[in-house]
């Protein structure tokens, strides 16, 4: 039987747009059950930034800009 360490292994030697494919077929495949609940520093600061966006110092950007950003700064854009 392949251990999560190997299985770990073997998809960090993948290309990063194939991990970035594993990591969404994985994460589709996880129930809403079974998430592990945000830790108590992740939660202060989504607080932190909506009192931000609330109160006018933040704005937002639509999803497809962020998306585009985060492909690109991870190398997944060419």
């Amino acid at each position: 039987m392949t251990t999560m360490n190997e299985i770990l292994t073997a998809a960090q030697s993948l290309p990063s747009s194939q991990r970035a494919q594993l990591i969404a077929a994985l994460w589709d495949d996880v129930s809403p059950t079974d998430w592990v609940p945000p830790d108590a520093q992740w939660v202060t600061e989504a607080n932190r930034r909506s009192d931000l966006y609330d109160s006018n110092e933040m704005t937002g950007a639509p999803w497809a800009e962020v998306r585009e950003r985060a492909r690109r700064k991870a190398g997944l854009d060419g």
